[in-house]
């Protein structure tokens, strides 16, 4: 028996899905081959400066895809259209593909045959992580990592450290690695159970994968990769595995087992994972058939006892790099260069959009949307405040203490955002949405004070929210999460920090838009879209 096990069966694919670097090669000694922790850092820092403009090759191609099923929506249609504009503004450099940059990923995978010198900064761990470190303050990424000060209490780090490290040892004499930037809203859709071996029947599995898939929502920014492993000798090989599958690492794991522990990648349960995702109606983020771009199915050998399951995403913000080091050289996965070449000649328009100014009297906007259904489409020009968790603590703070909630909640929209740092001349970043959800426990108080009626993000809000929302007249409106750079060149034309500026990105900020396409999620009734 073989027992193989998933660091030993990778999928890196072939070499020409790579391209080679000018690093300085490992050096051959008689029993290892040698490479310097400087380029370490250099491969890290070039991964996580390409991935945060261009994507993976062929990732696109699904999106595009899109666009020509007839099972698509128009609004799925609109969507992806969106998101591949976005690719295309991306891929010149400037503005990132998502105002969050995310957390620094880097699993590896060192042959017993490298060696690396042992100069100053030689340790792999600390060479990797100073090399994205030296990516997030070149390109202006955003800094979102932060330290804990107490149980209670944190600080942003300022340099998006640390990252992500996991270098495991494995046979053979090449370096290998997987390059991810992740964001919290396509993290926060994990989910992690220890289930029954009880569940292993067809129509109980597939009854709680359709439970799973549907909770997923759309704060993630769909349409995902959704992977899904079940087994493990723990939960955390579970997740382990889950992580590798959503971003192809595990395709190439055979699709049916031996008994002998050795994992496998299961077609036919991927076909029903996408089937489900399709029946939630929840689509490309505003209702459709195409809330799934791929799906992964991977099974893990388990205790007799346990039988843990984890379902996850990689976001349409797709940013992963593989690359591989060995004698004969550096070499990095290729990136989609042109990203234009797949958009269609005409662009798409959101049907039936209402345009609102909300530059004129706040009476005037505030009665048109409350007079559009969930549902409607509309597009913004005009001014809001833009303001999120942190933000929100401290006004929150503020309201407890007696003292008013600043007119900046009332006079406008507020929209929940963090962008990256603007390029010199630039109006803004990349910006786009944050998580409607986690504002949701401030949302009450201050409808309550006359603020916040009218709130934009991205995703679904709680059950509270709705009767919230409700009881004020108040207005959720969703735009499309995963196309900051987009937003940020075609429909940002002035941004300026108004309040806590310590924050950072976090800043409260005072922002001009001009025709951005929203959604009524939740509309003055409290009648909620993903209902």
């Amino acid at each position: 028996m073989s027992h193989a096990d998933i660091n030993a069966l990778l999928d890196f694919g072939g070499r020409e899905l790579y391209r080679k670097l000018d690093f300085q090669p490992p050096r051959r000694l008689p029993d290892r081959l040698l490479i310097e922790a400087d380029g370490l850092s250099a491969l890290s820092e070039l991964a996580f400066s390409e991935m945060a403009f261009k994507f993976p090759k062929g990732h696109l191609e699904h999106l595009a895809a899109i666009l020509v099923d007839a099972e698509s929506s128009a609004n799925d249609k609109f969507v992806a259209e969106m998101l591949l504009r976005n690719a295309a503004v991306a891929a010149a450099g400037v503005l990132p593909s998502c105002q969050d940059t995310g957390t620094a990923l880097i699993y590896g995978w060192k042959g017993a045959g490298i060696e690396t010198g042992r100069g100053e900064g030689a340790d792999d761990a600390s060479a990797l992580a100073r090399g994205a470190a030296k990516a997030y303050s070149a390109r202006r990424l955003r800094a979102s990592q932060l330290g804990p000060e107490s149980v209670l209490t944190e600080t942003n780090t300022k340099d998006n450290l640390p990252a992500l490290t996991d270098l495991r040892a494995v046979a053979g004499s090449q370096y290998r690695f997987l390059f991810a930037a992740k964001g919290g809203g396509s993290t926060s859709r994990t989910s992690l159970s220890m289930e029954s071996p009880s569940i292993l029947k067809r129509e109980t599995l597939e009854a709680i994968l359709a439970s799973r898939i549907k909770a997923l929502g759309a704060s993630g920014c769909p349409p995902y990769t959704i992977a899904v492993a079940m087994g493990g000798a723990s939960p955390s090989q579970t997740l382990y595995a889950l992580e590798l599958a959503a971003y192809g690492l595990l395709d190439g794991l055979p699709s049916k087992g031996s008994a002998d522990g050795t994992p496998l990648r299961s077609r036919e349960w991927e076909e029903t994972a996408a089937r489900l995702a399709a029946d939630t109606g929840i689509g490309a983020q505003w209702g459709g058939s195409r809330f799934a771009l791929e799906t992964r199915f991977i099974r893990l050998s388990r205790h007799a006892a346990n039988l843990p399951l984890a379902v996850g995403v990689s976001c349409s913000a797709h940013r992963k790099a593989r690359a591989i080091v060995d004698e004969s050289g550096w070499y990095i996965e290729k990136m989609e260069e042109d990203p234009g070449r797949l958009l269609p000649s005409a662009c798409a328009i959101l049907p039936d959009a209402i345009e609102i100014d909300l530059d004129a009297p706040s009476a005037e906007w505030l009665e048109t949307l409350r007079g559009l259904p969930a549902g409607r489409g509309v597009t913004l020009s005009g001014t809001v405040t833009v303001a999120r968790d942190k933000a929100h603590a401290r006004i929150e703070a503020m309201l407890k203490d007696g003292k008013p909630i600043p007119s900046y909640f009332s006079d406008h929209p507020v929209f929940y955002a963090g962008p990256t740092d603007p390029a010199p001349g630039a109006a803004t970043g990349a910006f786009g949405p944050t998580t409607a959800s986690r504002m949701d426990s401030y949302l009450e108080p201050f409808l309550k004070q006359g603020a916040s009626l009218v709130t934009i993000a991205k995703g679904s809000r709680g059950k509270a929210a709705e009767e919230a929302l409700a009881a004020a007249g108040g207005v959720y409106l969703a735009c499309v999460g995963g196309a900051a750079a987009l937003t940020a060149r075609e429909h940002v034309l002035e941004s300026r920090i108004i309040d806590h500026a310590d924050l950072g990105m976090e800043a409260v900020r005072l922002v001009r838009l001009r025709r951005l396409p929203a959604l009524v999620v939740i509309d003055a009734r409290g009648r909620n879209f993903y209902s």
